[in-house]
Protein backbone atom coordinates (compact mmCIF):
# COMPACT_ATOMS: atom_id res chain seq x y z
CA UNK A 1 0.00 0.00 0.00
CA UNK A 2 1.57 3.30 -1.09
CA UNK A 3 -0.99 5.64 0.46
CA UNK A 4 -1.07 7.15 3.92
CA UNK A 5 -3.54 5.54 6.30
CA UNK A 6 -4.87 6.34 9.78
CA UNK A 7 -5.35 3.47 12.23
CA UNK A 8 -7.59 3.87 15.28
CA UNK A 9 -7.41 1.62 18.33
CA UNK A 10 -9.80 1.70 21.30
CA UNK A 11 -8.55 0.81 24.76
CA UNK A 12 -10.92 0.69 27.77
CA UNK A 13 -9.86 0.98 31.40
CA UNK A 14 -11.04 2.09 34.82
CA UNK A 15 -9.31 4.25 37.42
CA UNK A 16 -9.84 3.25 41.02
CA UNK A 17 -8.66 4.27 44.47
CA UNK A 18 -9.36 0.77 45.77
CA UNK A 19 -5.82 -0.40 46.36
CA UNK A 20 -2.36 0.95 45.64
CA UNK A 21 -1.45 1.54 41.97
CA UNK A 22 1.16 -1.24 41.96
CA UNK A 23 -1.44 -3.70 43.27
CA UNK A 24 -4.03 -2.59 40.71
CA UNK A 25 -1.49 -2.93 37.90
CA UNK A 26 -0.80 -6.54 38.93
CA UNK A 27 -4.47 -7.53 38.64
CA UNK A 28 -5.30 -10.22 36.04
CA UNK A 29 -6.08 -9.00 32.55
CA UNK A 30 -9.37 -10.34 31.24
CA UNK A 31 -10.74 -9.80 27.78
CA UNK A 32 -13.90 -8.13 29.03
CA UNK A 33 -15.75 -5.35 27.27
CA UNK A 34 -14.95 -3.06 30.21
CA UNK A 35 -11.21 -3.42 29.68
CA UNK A 36 -8.33 -3.42 32.17
CA UNK A 37 -7.89 -2.41 34.96
CA UNK A 38 -11.48 -3.03 35.93
CA UNK A 39 -13.61 -1.91 38.86
CA UNK A 40 -14.01 -4.14 41.88
CA UNK A 41 -16.79 -3.15 44.31
CA UNK A 42 -16.27 0.57 44.84
CA UNK A 43 -17.97 2.80 42.29
CA UNK A 44 -15.66 4.69 39.98
CA UNK A 45 -15.26 5.86 36.40
CA UNK A 46 -14.95 3.84 33.22
CA UNK A 47 -12.79 5.45 30.53
CA UNK A 48 -12.46 4.78 26.82
CA UNK A 49 -9.34 5.91 24.97
CA UNK A 50 -8.91 6.03 21.22
CA UNK A 51 -5.41 6.31 19.78
CA UNK A 52 -4.99 7.31 16.12
CA UNK A 53 -1.74 6.60 14.26
CA UNK A 54 -1.09 7.91 10.75
CA UNK A 55 1.50 6.93 8.13
CA UNK A 56 2.28 4.47 5.36
CA UNK A 57 1.71 0.80 6.23
CA UNK A 58 4.65 -1.57 5.93
CA UNK A 59 4.78 -2.95 2.39
CA UNK A 60 5.42 -6.51 3.60
CA UNK A 61 3.15 -6.88 6.65
CA UNK A 62 0.47 -4.36 5.70
CA UNK A 63 0.71 -3.01 9.26
CA UNK A 64 0.94 0.64 10.14
CA UNK A 65 1.62 -0.42 13.73
CA UNK A 66 0.66 -3.56 15.62
CA UNK A 67 -2.40 -2.98 17.78
CA UNK A 68 -0.68 -4.90 20.58
CA UNK A 69 1.94 -2.14 20.65
CA UNK A 70 -0.78 0.51 21.01
CA UNK A 71 -2.39 -1.48 23.81
CA UNK A 72 0.98 -1.84 25.54
CA UNK A 73 1.73 1.87 25.25
CA UNK A 74 -1.58 2.76 26.91
CA UNK A 75 -1.40 0.06 29.59
CA UNK A 76 2.28 0.28 30.46
CA UNK A 77 3.02 3.98 29.93
CA UNK A 78 -0.25 5.88 30.36
CA UNK A 79 -2.37 3.95 32.88
CA UNK A 80 0.28 3.90 35.65
CA UNK A 81 0.58 7.71 35.38
CA UNK A 82 -3.19 8.13 35.34
CA UNK A 83 -3.63 5.88 38.39
CA UNK A 84 -0.98 7.78 40.32
CA UNK A 85 -2.52 11.14 39.45
CA UNK A 86 -6.06 9.89 40.16
CA UNK A 87 -5.11 8.68 43.62
CA UNK A 88 -3.28 11.91 44.46
CA UNK A 89 -6.02 14.35 43.46
CA UNK A 90 -9.18 14.78 41.45
CA UNK A 91 -8.42 14.20 37.77
CA UNK A 92 -10.13 16.36 35.15
CA UNK A 93 -10.68 15.02 31.66
CA UNK A 94 -8.42 17.55 29.84
CA UNK A 95 -5.56 16.65 32.21
CA UNK A 96 -6.18 12.93 31.74
CA UNK A 97 -6.19 13.30 27.96
CA UNK A 98 -2.89 15.17 27.95
CA UNK A 99 -1.28 12.58 30.25
CA UNK A 100 -2.56 9.81 27.99
CA UNK A 101 -1.39 11.43 24.76
CA UNK A 102 2.06 12.39 26.01
CA UNK A 103 2.66 8.99 27.61
CA UNK A 104 1.71 7.11 24.45
CA UNK A 105 3.70 9.52 22.25
CA UNK A 106 6.80 8.80 24.32
CA UNK A 107 6.37 5.06 23.88
CA UNK A 108 4.90 4.44 20.44
CA UNK A 109 6.53 4.64 17.02
CA UNK A 110 5.09 6.19 14.94
CA UNK A 111 3.76 8.59 17.56
CA UNK A 112 -0.02 9.09 17.69
CA UNK A 113 -1.49 11.70 15.38
CA UNK A 114 -4.39 12.19 17.78
CA UNK A 115 -5.85 10.82 20.99
CA UNK A 116 -9.40 10.86 22.28
CA UNK A 117 -10.82 10.13 25.71
CA UNK A 118 -14.41 9.46 26.73
CA UNK A 119 -15.68 9.45 30.30
CA UNK A 120 -19.34 8.94 29.46
CA UNK A 121 -21.28 7.59 26.48
CA UNK A 122 -21.12 9.72 23.33
CA UNK A 123 -18.92 12.48 24.74
CA UNK A 124 -15.32 12.65 23.54
CA UNK A 125 -12.38 14.95 24.27
CA UNK A 126 -9.77 15.07 21.49
CA UNK A 127 -6.24 16.41 21.05
CA UNK A 128 -4.12 16.29 17.89
CA UNK A 129 -0.33 16.20 17.86
CA UNK A 130 -0.04 19.07 15.38
CA UNK A 131 -2.18 21.38 17.52
CA UNK A 132 -1.48 20.57 21.15
CA UNK A 133 -2.72 23.93 22.44
CA UNK A 134 -6.27 23.15 21.32
CA UNK A 135 -8.67 20.47 22.45
CA UNK A 136 -11.90 19.48 20.77
CA UNK A 137 -14.99 18.20 22.55
CA UNK A 138 -17.62 16.08 20.81
CA UNK A 139 -20.99 15.95 22.57
CA UNK A 140 -24.07 14.16 21.21
CA UNK A 141 -27.74 15.10 21.63
CA UNK A 142 -31.06 13.91 20.20
CA UNK A 143 -34.40 15.18 19.05
CA UNK A 144 -37.43 13.75 17.26
CA UNK A 145 -38.99 15.51 14.29
CA UNK A 146 -40.88 14.92 11.07
CA UNK A 147 -40.27 16.32 7.63
CA UNK A 148 -41.09 15.94 3.98
CA UNK A 149 -38.58 16.06 1.14
CA UNK A 150 -40.13 17.94 -1.73
CA UNK A 151 -39.76 20.91 -4.04
CA UNK A 152 -42.78 23.21 -4.06
CA UNK A 153 -42.52 23.85 -7.79
CA UNK A 154 -43.06 20.14 -8.53
CA UNK A 155 -46.31 18.19 -8.26
CA UNK A 156 -46.66 15.09 -6.08
CA UNK A 157 -45.78 12.70 -8.90
CA UNK A 158 -42.58 14.57 -9.79
CA UNK A 159 -41.57 14.83 -6.14
CA UNK A 160 -42.16 11.10 -5.67
CA UNK A 161 -39.95 10.37 -8.67
CA UNK A 162 -37.20 12.60 -7.26
CA UNK A 163 -37.36 11.80 -3.53
CA UNK A 164 -39.15 8.44 -3.42
CA UNK A 165 -41.19 7.60 -0.33
CA UNK A 166 -39.52 10.49 1.54
CA UNK A 167 -41.83 12.80 -0.41
CA UNK A 168 -44.95 11.36 1.27
CA UNK A 169 -47.30 14.40 1.43
CA UNK A 170 -48.05 13.66 5.09
CA UNK A 171 -44.36 13.56 6.00
CA UNK A 172 -42.43 11.01 8.03
CA UNK A 173 -40.40 11.08 11.24
CA UNK A 174 -36.88 10.42 12.52
CA UNK A 175 -35.16 10.17 15.85
CA UNK A 176 -32.29 12.46 14.98
CA UNK A 177 -28.93 12.51 16.75
CA UNK A 178 -26.72 15.57 16.56
CA UNK A 179 -23.05 15.70 17.53
CA UNK A 180 -21.62 19.15 18.23
CA UNK A 181 -17.82 19.40 18.03
CA UNK A 182 -16.28 22.41 19.75
CA UNK A 183 -12.65 23.56 19.70
CA UNK A 184 -11.35 25.15 22.89
CA UNK A 185 -8.10 26.19 24.49
CA UNK A 186 -6.34 23.59 26.60
CA UNK A 187 -7.01 24.31 30.24
CA UNK A 188 -9.20 23.55 33.24
CA UNK A 189 -11.80 26.22 32.42
CA UNK A 190 -11.61 25.92 28.65
CA UNK A 191 -15.19 24.69 28.23
CA UNK A 192 -18.15 24.17 30.51
CA UNK A 193 -20.14 21.10 29.46
CA UNK A 194 -23.13 22.42 31.41
CA UNK A 195 -23.06 25.71 29.50
CA UNK A 196 -22.69 23.89 26.18
CA UNK A 197 -25.64 21.60 26.98
CA UNK A 198 -27.85 24.53 27.92
CA UNK A 199 -26.90 26.41 24.76
CA UNK A 200 -27.55 23.46 22.42
CA UNK A 201 -30.84 22.70 24.17
CA UNK A 202 -32.27 26.19 23.81
CA UNK A 203 -30.78 26.88 20.36
CA UNK A 204 -31.36 23.60 18.50
CA UNK A 205 -33.19 20.95 20.52
CA UNK A 206 -36.06 23.16 21.74
CA UNK A 207 -36.36 24.56 18.22
CA UNK A 208 -36.58 21.24 16.35
CA UNK A 209 -37.82 18.64 18.85
CA UNK A 210 -41.31 17.26 18.10
CA UNK A 211 -41.79 19.66 15.22
CA UNK A 212 -42.69 19.21 11.59
CA UNK A 213 -39.64 20.85 10.08
CA UNK A 214 -41.48 21.99 6.96
CA UNK A 215 -44.70 23.22 8.54
CA UNK A 216 -43.82 24.46 12.03
CA UNK A 217 -40.63 26.40 11.27
CA UNK A 218 -39.27 28.96 8.84
CA UNK A 219 -35.84 27.31 8.80
CA UNK A 220 -36.65 25.15 5.78
CA UNK A 221 -39.17 27.39 4.10
CA UNK A 222 -36.82 27.96 1.15
CA UNK A 223 -34.72 24.77 1.27
CA UNK A 224 -35.36 21.05 1.45
CA UNK A 225 -35.24 19.62 4.98
CA UNK A 226 -32.59 17.06 4.04
CA UNK A 227 -30.07 15.79 6.57
CA UNK A 228 -27.44 17.87 4.74
CA UNK A 229 -29.46 21.05 5.13
CA UNK A 230 -30.39 20.25 8.74
CA UNK A 231 -26.68 19.92 9.61
CA UNK A 232 -25.90 23.17 7.80
CA UNK A 233 -28.72 24.96 9.62
CA UNK A 234 -27.40 23.70 12.97
CA UNK A 235 -24.01 25.20 12.13
CA UNK A 236 -25.67 28.54 11.34
CA UNK A 237 -27.60 28.48 14.61
CA UNK A 238 -24.71 27.42 16.84
CA UNK A 239 -21.63 29.17 15.44
CA UNK A 240 -22.04 32.61 17.02
CA UNK A 241 -23.62 31.53 20.36
CA UNK A 242 -20.81 29.00 20.98
CA UNK A 243 -18.25 31.67 20.19
CA UNK A 244 -19.78 33.86 22.89
CA UNK A 245 -19.28 31.30 25.67
CA UNK A 246 -16.63 31.84 28.34
CA UNK A 247 -13.00 31.62 27.16
CA UNK A 248 -13.99 31.89 23.49
CA UNK A 249 -14.49 28.33 22.22
CA UNK A 250 -15.40 27.88 18.57
CA UNK A 251 -17.69 25.53 16.71
CA UNK A 252 -15.68 23.05 14.66
CA UNK A 253 -18.38 20.88 13.08
CA UNK A 254 -21.89 19.49 13.44
CA UNK A 255 -22.87 15.94 12.49
CA UNK A 256 -26.53 14.96 12.19
CA UNK A 257 -27.68 11.33 12.02
CA UNK A 258 -31.03 10.86 10.32
CA UNK A 259 -30.81 7.11 10.88
CA UNK A 260 -27.96 4.94 12.27
CA UNK A 261 -26.82 4.47 8.66
CA UNK A 262 -27.25 8.01 7.33
CA UNK A 263 -25.35 11.04 8.64
CA UNK A 264 -23.94 14.31 7.39
CA UNK A 265 -21.12 16.42 8.82
CA UNK A 266 -20.83 20.14 8.08
CA UNK A 267 -17.69 21.97 9.23
CA UNK A 268 -18.01 25.45 10.63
Amino acid sequence: MDRSARLSRTVRFSLSREGAPDVILKSPRGNTHAGWPSMNRRAGAAWTASIEVEGRPDSRTGYLVGIDRIDAAVREAAIPRLLERHQAAELETPDALRILHEAVAGRLEPAPAASMLSTEPKTWWRVESDSMSTMRVRRRYEFSASHRLHLPELDDAANAELFGKCSNPHGHGHNYEIEVEVACADGHDALSIEELDALVDRTVIDRFDHKHLNLDLDDFKDRVASVENIAARCVELLRDPIGSLRNGPSLHAVTVWETPRTACTVHA
